[in-house]
Protein backbone atom coordinates (compact mmCIF):
# COMPACT_ATOMS: atom_id res chain seq x y z
CA UNK A 1 0.00 0.00 0.00
CA UNK A 2 1.42 3.12 -1.00
CA UNK A 3 2.13 5.94 1.76
CA UNK A 4 -0.89 7.91 0.32
CA UNK A 5 -3.47 4.79 0.71
CA UNK A 6 -2.09 4.40 4.39
CA UNK A 7 -3.13 7.88 5.54
CA UNK A 8 -6.69 7.09 4.29
CA UNK A 9 -6.78 3.76 5.92
CA UNK A 10 -5.28 5.08 9.35
CA UNK A 11 -7.60 7.88 9.76
CA UNK A 12 -10.71 5.42 8.97
CA UNK A 13 -9.29 2.75 11.56
CA UNK A 14 -8.74 5.75 14.01
CA UNK A 15 -12.08 7.08 13.23
CA UNK A 16 -13.90 3.43 13.40
CA UNK A 17 -11.75 2.85 16.68
CA UNK A 18 -13.11 6.22 18.39
CA UNK A 19 -16.57 5.29 17.39
CA UNK A 20 -16.09 2.12 19.03
CA UNK A 21 -14.65 3.85 22.53
CA UNK A 22 -17.81 6.47 22.14
CA UNK A 23 -19.98 3.32 22.22
CA UNK A 24 -18.45 2.31 25.51
CA UNK A 25 -18.81 5.52 27.56
CA UNK A 26 -21.13 5.93 30.47
CA UNK A 27 -22.50 9.39 31.35
CA UNK A 28 -19.80 8.88 34.66
CA UNK A 29 -17.20 7.91 32.26
CA UNK A 30 -17.76 11.30 30.53
CA UNK A 31 -17.29 13.16 33.49
CA UNK A 32 -13.88 11.33 34.68
CA UNK A 33 -10.63 13.60 34.95
CA UNK A 34 -7.99 13.10 32.23
CA UNK A 35 -5.42 15.51 34.31
CA UNK A 36 -5.41 19.66 33.55
CA UNK A 37 -8.73 20.40 33.71
CA UNK A 38 -9.36 17.86 30.96
CA UNK A 39 -12.59 15.54 31.43
CA UNK A 40 -13.06 12.37 28.40
CA UNK A 41 -16.16 14.94 27.51
CA UNK A 42 -13.80 17.49 27.15
CA UNK A 43 -11.31 15.60 25.32
CA UNK A 44 -14.03 14.30 22.89
CA UNK A 45 -15.32 18.03 22.33
CA UNK A 46 -11.59 19.36 21.08
CA UNK A 47 -11.61 16.33 19.07
CA UNK A 48 -14.38 17.12 17.68
CA UNK A 49 -13.41 20.66 16.87
CA UNK A 50 -10.51 20.27 15.96
CA UNK A 51 -11.45 17.58 12.69
CA UNK A 52 -14.55 20.23 12.09
CA UNK A 53 -11.94 22.81 11.35
CA UNK A 54 -9.55 21.10 9.75
CA UNK A 55 -11.88 19.89 7.38
CA UNK A 56 -13.35 23.78 6.89
CA UNK A 57 -9.28 24.50 6.21
CA UNK A 58 -9.29 21.97 3.85
CA UNK A 59 -12.39 22.63 2.37
CA UNK A 60 -10.42 26.85 1.89
CA UNK A 61 -7.42 24.84 0.86
CA UNK A 62 -9.42 22.90 -1.90
CA UNK A 63 -11.10 26.44 -3.42
CA UNK A 64 -7.90 27.54 -3.91
CA UNK A 65 -7.81 30.01 -0.75
CA UNK A 66 -4.60 28.69 0.77
CA UNK A 67 -4.99 26.60 3.79
CA UNK A 68 -5.36 29.13 6.36
CA UNK A 69 -3.59 29.59 9.73
CA UNK A 70 -4.25 28.22 12.86
CA UNK A 71 -4.58 30.72 16.26
CA UNK A 72 -2.44 29.68 19.19
CA UNK A 73 -5.29 30.37 21.55
CA UNK A 74 -7.83 28.36 20.35
CA UNK A 75 -7.10 25.35 22.98
CA UNK A 76 -7.13 28.25 25.74
CA UNK A 77 -10.39 29.41 24.39
CA UNK A 78 -12.14 25.72 23.72
CA UNK A 79 -11.63 25.37 27.31
CA UNK A 80 -13.25 28.56 28.86
CA UNK A 81 -16.25 28.18 26.55
CA UNK A 82 -16.31 24.02 27.78
CA UNK A 83 -18.59 24.74 30.05
CA UNK A 84 -21.23 25.72 27.32
CA UNK A 85 -20.64 22.24 26.07
CA UNK A 86 -23.11 19.34 26.50
CA UNK A 87 -20.99 16.42 27.67
CA UNK A 88 -23.48 13.68 26.20
CA UNK A 89 -23.16 14.95 22.79
CA UNK A 90 -19.45 15.54 23.06
CA UNK A 91 -18.65 11.65 21.94
CA UNK A 92 -21.44 11.74 18.70
CA UNK A 93 -20.26 14.96 17.86
CA UNK A 94 -16.62 13.71 17.53
CA UNK A 95 -17.09 10.40 15.60
CA UNK A 96 -19.37 12.84 13.09
CA UNK A 97 -16.25 15.22 12.63
CA UNK A 98 -13.62 12.32 12.30
CA UNK A 99 -16.11 11.11 9.56
CA UNK A 100 -16.62 14.40 7.66
CA UNK A 101 -12.91 15.20 7.53
CA UNK A 102 -12.09 11.76 6.57
CA UNK A 103 -14.46 12.00 3.77
CA UNK A 104 -12.80 15.72 2.59
CA UNK A 105 -9.51 14.86 2.92
CA UNK A 106 -10.25 11.38 0.84
CA UNK A 107 -11.90 13.79 -1.91
CA UNK A 108 -8.27 15.82 -2.18
CA UNK A 109 -6.13 14.92 -4.84
CA UNK A 110 -2.82 13.26 -4.31
CA UNK A 111 -1.57 16.02 -5.77
CA UNK A 112 -2.95 18.49 -3.29
CA UNK A 113 -2.22 16.10 0.17
CA UNK A 114 1.66 15.73 -1.63
CA UNK A 115 1.45 19.67 -1.57
CA UNK A 116 0.27 20.17 2.24
CA UNK A 117 2.69 17.82 3.46
CA UNK A 118 4.87 19.69 1.41
CA UNK A 119 3.33 22.96 3.30
CA UNK A 120 4.14 21.52 6.68
CA UNK A 121 0.69 20.74 7.38
CA UNK A 122 0.05 17.42 7.14
CA UNK A 123 -1.61 17.16 10.45
CA UNK A 124 -4.32 18.21 8.24
CA UNK A 125 -4.52 15.13 6.25
CA UNK A 126 -2.90 12.76 8.84
CA UNK A 127 -5.88 12.66 11.51
CA UNK A 128 -5.79 9.83 12.70
CA UNK A 129 -2.47 11.27 15.13
CA UNK A 130 -4.48 13.65 16.80
CA UNK A 131 -7.12 10.73 17.29
CA UNK A 132 -5.21 8.09 18.49
CA UNK A 133 -3.40 10.10 20.64
CA UNK A 134 -6.71 11.34 22.76
CA UNK A 135 -7.67 7.95 22.68
CA UNK A 136 -5.13 6.29 24.08
CA UNK A 137 -5.07 8.85 26.76
CA UNK A 138 -9.07 8.26 27.71
CA UNK A 139 -8.64 4.54 27.57
CA UNK A 140 -5.71 4.62 29.83
CA UNK A 141 -8.04 6.73 32.32
CA UNK A 142 -10.90 4.05 32.13
CA UNK A 143 -8.70 1.36 32.93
Amino acid sequence: MSAEGAHLQRNAEATNRLGGLVERLTEADLERSLGGGWTVAFALAHLAFWDARQHFALLSYARGDGFPPEDKAVNDTLEAVAPLLHASRAGSEAVRAAELVDATVAGLTAAQRAELFEQGVEFAVERWRHREDHIAQIEAVLR
